[in-house]
């Protein structure tokens, strides 16, 4: 039993450092040989701007990149849920063959379907614009699909129950869905955050003209990533979801396995 333990502390060590090794990799080229006077100024170059000659400053692409995150997620998960519980809700004829087609999005990303999805954005005049760099990746079938298995598993007589009191749909969503599925929506939002601020071909896309919507993902390819101030501009990339994922780790763990069961 004791063997048993130790090999499973071995496997686990060994998969973090694994795991980890590139990131420590990373802040070991970034810190060797700098002094932390040279590292501040640095950031400092960076966070203003000074350091790039066609570019918006740090900070610029750091907002443009939490903007584009936060919007993906929160559109997609709360289409997710609506359409999940719209589908579970109302009997509407050929549900199943909607539902179908939802999940073709799967199947579909939007490189696959970049120059249609290009040319219905500009016919839309949303070229350069927040709401063309959101919109057209928000279909999400993934989210659909998880919403309607965990809600599949919410007891009928709930719903029953809550209708013999007079509660109709939308009080249903509010007082019964919402609660009992507050751990898979917090749980979605961190993975489709994540999905979103990784997005790097749409947004190059549809802000072609528009140097004020540079992401921090972009910034990095307009610089030399072996240079320090290209490491430094991957650290700031890689720390949001970082400093996300552990203030919502208790909530994702418990919204998969509200999914799994």
């Amino acid at each position: 039993m004791r063997k048993d333990r130790i090999l499973d502390h071995v496997i686990l060590t060994l998969g973090a450092a694994a795991m980890a090794g590139p990131v420590l990799m990373l802040v070991w080229q970034l810190v060797a040989g700098a002094t932390w006077d040279e590292l501040a100024s640095l950031f400092a170059a960076l966070w203003s701007g000074d350091i790039f000659a066609n570019l918006q400053p740090a900070r610029a692409m750091l907002i443009n990149s939490l903007i584009l995150a936060i919007g993906i997620a929160a559109v997609k998960t709360v289409i997710s849920l609506l359409a999940a519980y719209a589908l579970l809700a109302f009997r509407v004829p050929g549900r199943d063959l909607i539902f179908g087609a939802i999940l073709l999005s799967l199947f579909y990303p939007i490189e696959s379907r970049i120059l249609p999805t290009f040319a219905v954005v500009d016919t839309l005049g949303l070229l350069n614009s927040y709401a063309g760099m959101i919109l057209p990746v928000v279909a999400s079938g993934l989210g659909t699909l998880l919403f309607r298995l965990h809600l599949g598993k919410v007891p009928q007589e709930l719903f029953d129950a809550a209708r013999l009191d007079g509660a109709g749909p939308l009080r249903c969503l509010v007082d019964i869905v919402l609660p009992l599925s507050m751990p898979m929506v917090l749980a979605l939002f961190l993975i489709l955050f994540v999905l979103g601020w990784n997005q790097y071909v749409w947004p190059i896309m549809v802000t072609t003209t528009s140097l004020e919507h540079d992401t921090l993902v972009r910034g990095m390819t307009a610089v030399n990533v072996n240079s320090r101030a290209g490491l430094m501009l991957v650290l700031m990339a890689m720390l949001p979801p970082v400093l996300l994922l552990l203030a919502l780790q208790r909530w994702l763990l418990r919204g998969l396995q509200t999914g799994m069961h």
